[in-house]
This record gives structure tokens, C-alpha cells and sequence, in this order.
């Protein structure tokens, strides 16, 4: 009898915190030219390639280059979304909103976070901005979509292949395309552990600043396995996790 009771007590207490989550995703039918070089890094062995050949649209309509508008120079952290998800994505823009609210001072002027959609047929720009809204989005958090063919270069160019969109892959992207350094976590739940990794790079940012000033040089984690100081590699480069 007590075991049934702890059974029946932990199958209350998971269907509250899903009926907890917000539940705008439940609209659909649920799960079914110009190029900028950049720094390739390698992430768990798939190459993030960042380049201008994908223009995107954002929620409020305006067309961006991959990697010069949306990247920019900015710490960017990636996630990778639909709005018929109902389960991997809602977790992972609850995320997204945690940490929003936590990089509130440096958002946009620093640090972006951008969702990328792996279902542009139905996610339109205004259906993404309807989405969006039940995370509350400010400046510096892009929701990104357009034609099949440039969404699909977006991904390759973060290493994510996807025949389907509910086959997409939960996972967070942590990089500075400017030096070419990227993390990829697969704790999508965990903002503490993408806060880390945030400060790491701008850590980077501000040695890599101040060597300059002082008139010295510093080579980016362009290699295919980059180290952290720590474990004898180049100074400011965000280790791998395993």
C-alpha cells in the first residue's frame, strides 16, 4: 500500500509540473550571397562553420546574414526549436528566458541568444513572434526562420543535420564566432552551466583586449580539439565537454 501511495504521489507531481509549462506550442499537430570568413572550430567532432551564405528572417520580419548580423561579434548562445514541439523546446526557451533574465545588463550590447527554427515551413516570422511571446523576449534574443534552403544552411553551418523536425537534436551552442570557440551542452535544462560558459568567453574577450593593448598577439581556437590554459592549451579557450 505505501508503494502504491509513492507511486501515485510522483505521478501527480510530474503532471503538475507539465501542466505547469506554458502551452502555447499546442496550436499545431505536435510531433510528426554575400560570405564572411570566419574561424572554423570543432564541437564534439561537428564543425561550426558560421558564414553569411544563409540570410534569415526574425520574428519582426527583417532579414539577417547569419553570421554578420545575427552572430555578430557577441557571445551567442544557439538553440535549435519548433513551435509544435511539446516537449524539448518549451524546456529549452524556458531556458533561454532564465538566462535573459540573469545576462539582463549585458544582453544584446554583449551577449545574444538566438532560436533557430528546424521547421520553416510552418514557423513563419509572425508565428514565431506569437511563440515567442509567452517567453517574454527582449532585446538580444533572436527567433530566427526563412526559406527552407537558408534554414538548412544555417543548421549545417552549426553542425546539426536533421531530416525531420521532431528528430531534432536537444542541445545549447555556447561560441564567440569571432575567435572560434564553441561549446556544445547537452543539458538544456541547466542555465548555470551555459552562464559558466558565457563568463569563460568573455573572460576571453576582455585577455584577449587587454594583450592587445598591450601590443601582443593571441591565436584563435581554430584546431580541431580546443584546450583549456588549464590543460597546457592556448590561454582563453573554452575546453570541450565529453
Amino acid at each position: 500500500m505505501d508503494f502504491r501511495k509513492r507511486t501515485l504521489g510522483c505521478t501527480a507531481l510530474m503532471l503538475g509540473l507539465v501542466l505547469c509549462m506554458p502551452r502555447a506550442w499546442s496550436h499545431g499537430d505536435g510531433h510528426e550571397g554575400h560570405h564572411a570568413a570566419r574561424p572554423q572550430a570543432a564541437v564534439s567532432g561537428k564543425p561550426v562553420k558560421p558564414t553569411d551564405a544563409a540570410v534569415l528572417v526574425d520574428q519582426d520580419g527583417r532579414k539577417l546574414r547569419l553570421a554578420s548580423d545575427a552572430l555578430a561579434d557577441k557571445i551567442v548562445v544557439v538553440s535549435f526549436v519548433y513551435t509544435n514541439c511539446t516537449d524539448i523546446c518549451p524546456m529549452v526557451s524556458h531556458t533561454f528566458a532564465q538566462l535573459q533574465q540573469s545576462l539582463a545588463p549585458l544582453m544584446e550590447k554583449k551577449v545574444r541568444l538566438v532560436s533557430l527554427t528546424v521547421d520553416p515551413v510552418r514557423d513563419t516570422p509572425a508565428r514565431l513572434k506569437e511563440y515567442s511571446e509567452h517567453f517574454a523576449p527582449k532585446a538580444g534574443w533572436l527567433w530566427l526562420t526563412g526559406d527552407v534552403s537558408n534554414v538548412a544552411q544555417a543548421l549545417q553551418a552549426f553542425g546539426i543535420h536533421i531530416t525531420r523536425p521532431e528528430n531534432h537534436p536537444g542541445q545549447i551552442l555556447i561560441g564567440d564566432a569571432k575567435s572560434g570557440r564553441w561549446t556544445r551542452l547537452y543539458d538544456i535544462d541547466k542555465p548555470q552551466q551555459v552562464l559558466a560558459k558565457v563568463d569563460e568567453l568573455l573572460a576571453a574577450q576582455r585577455a584577449e583586449k587587454a594583450a592587445s593593448d598591450s601590443g601582443g598577439k593571441r591565436e584563435p581556437c581554430t584546431g580541431t580539439t580546443p584546450q583549456a590554459a588549464s590543460a597546457g592549451g592556448k590561454p582563453g579557450c573554452v575546453a570541450q565537454p565529453g
